[in-house]
C-alpha cells in the first residue's frame, strides 16, 4: 500500500489538518469564479516554511478542477520564472518560440516565431476568454520586474470585474519583497498567515489517515508525536510516514513504544533539517543572536517586541556588532524572514513566538559547543 503522508515535496497531506478558515475564504473566491465574477482583491498566503503554504495552493487548485475552473500553477523561483508563466498562460506561443528551424527538401529554412507576448498582455487575453485562478508559489524570489508587470495587470484585471483569483504564497519576507515592486497588490490583498497547527489539528493530522486506512494510534503515542511535532506540519507528515513503515498492517495499533523505538531516526531526520536552518543564521551572522532569543523564551510560550529587541541587542554586543536601535530591529527582521520567530497576535498585540521551539534549542547547543 502507497505511504499516505509524503513530507517535504509541497503535496497535499492525506488530510489537511486546521486550515478550515483558509481553505473556506478560497472557497469564497472560487464560488465567485464559477459565477464568472471575481473579488476585487488576490489572495497572499504567508508564514514560515514547512507550514503548508504549497499545500493550499494544491488544495485550490483541484477545487478549482473540480468545479471545471481552468487552474494554472507557477513557481516564481529561478530566473526562467517568467518564462515558465508565460508558457502556461499562451502554450502555442511557447510552442512556436521553441521552433529553430525546419528542413525542406534538403534545405534548412529558417523559422522565426513571433516575439514572445508580454506577460501582462497574455493574461489579460487569457482572463478575457473566461474565469481563471493563477497560484503562484514561492513568490518571495520573484524578480522585481515580472512581479510589478504581473501584480500591477492582474490589480488592473481586479478592478476591472474579471473573473480572476490569484493566490500568490511565500516565507514572512514576502511582504518586504513586494515593496520593492511598486505594486499596490499586497496593500489591497487578503492576507493569511500560515503558521504552526494547534494541538488538536495536530493530532487529527496524523490520527485521521490512519483511521482512515482502518489503522490506530493510541492516546499516548499520539501525544508523543504532538510534543515531538511542536505543531509544525512538515514534522507531523514526517512523523506519519516513520510510523506508517515501522509498524506493520495489520498490526496492532500504533504504541507508545512504537513512537520512542522511532524517535531516533526522527530525530536524525529533523537535525539534518535544523543544520539547514543553522547555516542560514551563520550566513546571515546571527546564530549568537539566535541563541540569544532562544534563551529569552526558555520556559515561555511568547515574548513582547520589547522582550525579543532586549535578547536581539544582548547577542549583537556579544557578537561585537553596534547595538543601535536600526541594528537591533534590522537583526529581529531576518530573524523573523527566516522563519526563526513569528509574529502573533496575543489579547490586542503583536507578541513573537518561536517559529519551531525545538530549533531554538537546536541552535543554542550549536552556538555553545
Amino acid at each position: 500500500m502507497r505511504i499516505p503522508f509524503d513530507p517535504g515535496w509541497g503535496g497535499l497531506p492525506p488530510y489537511m489538518a486546521g486550515r478550515e478558515r483558509e481553505r473556506s475564504e478560497i472557497q469564497a473566491y472560487l464560488d465567485a469564479l464559477a459565477e464568472k465574477e471575481a473579488y476585487r482583491n488576490g489572495i497572499v498566503l504567508y508564514g514560515p516554511r514547512g507550514n503548508g503554504k504549497t499545500a493550499l495552493q494544491v488544495w485550490a487548485r483541484r477545487e478549482a478542477e473540480a468545479r471545471g475552473l481552468p487552474a494554472l500553477g507557477v513557481s516564481a523561483a529561478g530566473p526562467a520564472a517568467g518564462e515558465k508563466l508565460l508558457r502556461k498562460l499562451t502554450p502555442r506561443a511557447g510552442w512556436l518560440a521553441s521552433i529553430r528551424a525546419v528542413t525542406v527538401g534538403g534545405t534548412g529554412v529558417q523559422v522565426t516565431a513571433p516575439p514572445p507576448l508580454l506577460i501582462a498582455e497574455a493574461l489579460e487575453r487569457r482572463v478575457r476568454r473566461g474565469p481563471l485562478l493563477l497560484t503562484i508559489d514561492e513568490a518571495h524570489e520573484m524578480d522585481a520586474t515580472l512581479g510589478q508587470e504581473l501584480l500591477n495587470t492582474a490589480q488592473i484585471l481586479l478592478d476591472d470585474g474579471f473573473p480572476l483569483t490569484l493566490i500568490l504564497a511565500g516565507t514572512p519576507d514576502l511582504p518586504g519583497r513586494f515593496g520593492t515592486m511598486g505594486a499596490s497588490f499586497w496593500n489591497r490583498s487578503n492576507r493569511l498567515r500560515i503558521g504552526r497547527l494547534t494541538p488538536d489539528s495536530s493530532a487529527d493530522a496524523i490520527r485521521i489517515p490512519f483511521a482512515e486506512h482502518g489503522r490506530r494510534i493510541e492516546e499516548d503515542a499520539l501525544a508523543r508525536v504532538v510534543s515531538e511535532s511542536h505543531g509544525y506540519p512538515y514534522f507531523l507528515q514526517l512523523w506519519g510516514k516513520l510510523l506508517w513503515q515501522a509498524c506493520p498492517d495489520p498490526g496492532p495499533p500504533v504504541s507508545h513504544g512504537d513512537v520512542e523505538s522511532t524517535v531516533p531516526r526522527f530525530e536524525e531526520i529533523r537535525n539534518d533539517y535544523y543544520l539547514d536552518r543553522y547555516h542560514e543564521l551563520q550566513e546571515a551572522g546571527l546564530a549568537v543572536v539566535a541563541a540569544s532569543v532562544a534563551a529569552a523564551f526558555a520556559g515561555c510560550v511568547r515574548q513582547t517586541e520589547k522582550q525579543v529587541d532586549r535578547a536581539v541587542s544582548a547577542g549583537l554586543e556579544r557578537s561585537g556588532c553596534t547595538t543601535d536601535g536600526a541594528a537591533v530591529m534590522g537583526a529581529r527582521g531576518k530573524l523573523h524572514d527566516l522563519g526563526y520567530i513569528w509574529t502573533v497576535n496575543h489579547k490586542g498585540r503583536p507578541c513573537y513566538e518561536a517559529g519551531i521551539p525545538s530549533l531554538m534549542a537546536y541552535v543554542t547547543t550549536a552556538v555553545e559547543s
